[in-house]
């Protein structure tokens, strides 16, 4: 057995058992962990200068995650519209290598951000055009050299734009993704899909259709719709001036694995929110709301137990995640399609199209400034979720938004241009990573 193999074999088995718990730390899934709360408490400062630029890669809305390589050293991985996987060396910004994940002709693209399984494993869907204008999602396994694993089309030609969540329940690894499929010519439903990650090949354990939609409600009509915003998140490069046309992300799931049956709360562009639990064998439904078929956000639970969830009619809504209580409800104004992030001071950092807003997590008020509400304009329209950090709160828009807590100290990059849908990560060290327009990741240290 070669050193390299088992330094991998040692590492993943040291992940491995940090996963058994809640999940493994740090930003391994779109929006930073499992429950997807934007939040990482590491010190960090205002983004002004990078510490590097890398290549152009072809980026549009899928957003970097973060992992180690066999000598414990941040790689960054994302995904991009002519299907490859890409890691990045997070300490000079090289590019250690690309997988394409694209067959003979099938014209794939990565819209989403991949996950990080407890053995290092890349999680990524790839989505692909059929005949007759259907959509197809794929999700693939790579390992941390680049090595394909496994492959696995959704069923019934189902399709999302959404990312993945991996985690470990009783031994076992599990991937959850939401998934649309079209039931009839002209209506699509949502289902949750829970899958074994064996290694080397993978199995379905347990497909669950969201409930039922009302007749004609939402956009159960619309196929042609959600085909339409794919193919916005698939132009390179992104649209000047904020996101590629109307393009928007499906939502990801969200996953609470401190419970002894893990809590998985997922949602959808047709009526349903919804939230089950996993015994090891099936998914039972805990609670089910109605969003009247709104373009949603994806959800993030913050502040232990409250799932924030924002919507193209500018509410955010806020239910208890184990019992489906509706909380309450903040209007922005302006549509919310960027998730939201907690902090560890119970404040919820909300972008709106072209404001950032904060808000008491324990009743959904504005929190106030000098006698007025703490929010401020954004130079540019973002659908970029934020990323919040011990210090600070960081947004790319047209440029690179740095701010206190308190809104009161700020700083903007102005050579800098966000494709106003990927998202930010954030490293152990408080850097901050980000994507431009032109597909290139930028660095920023974050150093005072």
């Amino acid at each position: 057995m070669t050193s390299r193999l088992t330094r991998w074999i040692l590492l993943g088995l040291l992940l491995a058992a940090g996963g058994c718990s809640s999940g493994i730390s740090g930003w391994r899934y779109f929006h930073g962990n499992l429950p997807g709360e934007g939040f990482r408490d590491v010190k960090s400062g205002f983004a002004i200068s990078p510490a590097w630029i890398s290549e152009s890669l072809r980026i549009v809305s899928s957003s970097p995650v973060i992992g180690r390589d066999e000598q414990g050293l941040e790689v960054v991985y994302v995904g991009t519209v002519d299907a490859q996987l890409v890691a990045v060396d997070a300490v000079g910004g090289r590019v250690q290598w690309k997988l394409s994940l694209d067959g003979p002709s099938e014209k794939a693209r990565v819209t989403s951000a991949p996950a990080l399984g407890p053995d290092g494993g890349i999680i990524i869907a790839t989505t692909r055009e059929l005949d007759g204008g259907r959509l197809q999602t794929t999700l693939h396994k790579v390992d941390p050299r680049g090595n394909l694993r496994w492959s696995y089309a959704f069923p019934d030609q189902g399709w999302s734009t959404g990312s993945p969540k991996v985690f470990v329940h009783d031994r076992q690894t599990l991937v959850v993704a939401a998934a649309t499929v079209r039931v009839t010519p002209g209506g699509v439903r949502s289902e949750l899909l829970v899958l074994r990650d064996l290694g080397q090949r993978t199995e379905l354990l347990a497909r669950k259709p969201l409930g039922d939609c009302p007749a004609g409600g939402g956009r159960a009509g619309d196929p042609a719709g959600l085909r339409g915003a794919w193919l916005g998140l698939a132009s390179f490069p992104a649209a000047a001036g904020g996101f590629p046309g109307h393009g928007f992300l499906d939502p990801t799931p969200v996953v609470v694995a401190s419970r002894s049956k893990p809590l998985i709360a997922v949602a959808d562009h047709v009526c349903r929110i919804e939230a089950y639990e996993w015994d090891g064998r099936e998914l039972a439904v805990v609670w089910q709301a109605s969003h009247g078929g709104r373009t949603l956000s994806s959800p993030a639970v913050v502040s232990g137990n409250l799932l924030v969830i924002g919507s193209d009619r500018g509410l955010l809504m806020a239910h208890d995640v184990e019992t489906g209580v509706k909380m309450w409800e903040y209007d922005a104004g302006e549509p919310v399609l960027a998730t939201p992030a907690g902090s560890s001071k119970g404040i919820v950092f909300v972008v709106s199209e072209t404001q950032m807003h904060a808000i008491s997590g324990a009743n959904g008020a504005p929190v106030i400034q000098g006698g007025s509400p703490q929010r401020f304009r954004l130079p540019g329209v973002s659908r970029s979720s934020p990323a919040v950090t011990a210090d600070c709160v960081y947004v790319a828009t047209r440029e690179m938004v740095t701010v206190s807590h308190d809104f009161k100290a700020r700083s903007h990059n102005t050579g800098f241009a966000g494709t106003g849908v990927s998202s930010l990560a954030v490293g152990d060290d408080g850097s901050v990573y980000a994507v431009a327009r032109n597909g290139a990741i930028w660095k920023f240290k974050g150093s005072n």
